[in-house]
């Protein structure tokens, strides 16, 4: 599906005739709806939201399992910025019955915009063995755990949900990303869905955060997207949606 490009020239008959009569969207920044009439309305929320803001977009990367289809994409914004978006739609048979988007609003407005939990059921994650150490390593805040976890070799990178203007790289430059990322703690989320496509050697997790050190704040959804060297199962890339602000109280 060309979910963003669709949106953006206001093509929203190409969406919807993928869509299940009852769709629920969730799309970061304009809100919520159930089944295709409100939804067209969200739809063109969005395109009112994007449409002065984009030059360009393009797909970084697309993979799927059997529930889900993610598209990641990168987008160009007319201030020479990026926008990372991610859209996960979830498979009904030949069609959708619900799509969630990720991204930051900072390379937009340089600011944050609250965005609630999406899910109640929490699950425990099992695989990919290296992302789960990861995840396990990053809850404590061990710098030196999650080094661990990352595959040097494949030029191993960490993008934050800003852009990549917020690229980290290197070992050395991703301990210091760490430490500082770790400087009041550990960062625990709470994982509630996740994609893995095996063939690709790509696992996204769908999460909510509302601990980060000695901070709690309200709840906040995101999703980060972890890239796996499949012969030897460490991550060889790293990119965050969310939009988590520790402000919101």
């Amino acid at each position: 599906m060309k979910f963003i490009e669709n949106i953006l020239s206001g093509e929203y008959k190409n969406i919807l005739e993928q869509l299940s009569e009852d769709v629920v969207l969730d799309l970061q920044t304009v809100g919520t709806s159930k089944g295709k009439t409100s939804g067209i309305e969200l739809l063109r929320k969005q395109t009112e939201y994007l449409k002065d803001e984009v030059k360009e977009v393009n797909i970084l990367k697309v993979f799927e399992d059997k529930e889900h289809l993610v598209i990641e994409y990168d987008i160009l914004l007319n201030n020479t910025f990026d926008l990372p978006l991610v859209a996960i739609l979830v498979k009904d048979g030949d069609r959708f019955n619900a799509i969630r988007t990720y991204h930051s609003v900072y390379p937009i407005t340089e600011g944050h915009i609250f965005r609630a939990a999406i899910f109640s059921k929490e699950i425990m994650l099992t695989e990919p063995q290296e992302v789960v150490k990861y995840f396990d390593a990053i809850s404590i805040g061990s710098t030196e755990a999650t080094m661990q976890t990352l595959s040097f070799k494949d030029d191993v990178y960490f993008r934050e949900p800003a852009g990549w203007r917020w690229n980290h790289k290197t070992e050395l430059g991703l301990k210091e990303h760490f430490d500082h990322f770790f400087a009041d703690g550990g960062v625990p989320l709470k994982f509630h869905n996740y994609i893995f496509d095996k063939d690709k050697g790509t696992f996204a997790g769908e999460y909510t955060c509302d601990k980060w050190g000695s901070a709690t704040f309200k709840a906040q959804a995101g999703i980060s997207i972890y890239d796996i060297n499949k012969t030897t199962g460490k991550i060889t890339g790293i990119r965050v949606y969310d939009n988590v602000d520790m402000n919101y109280k």
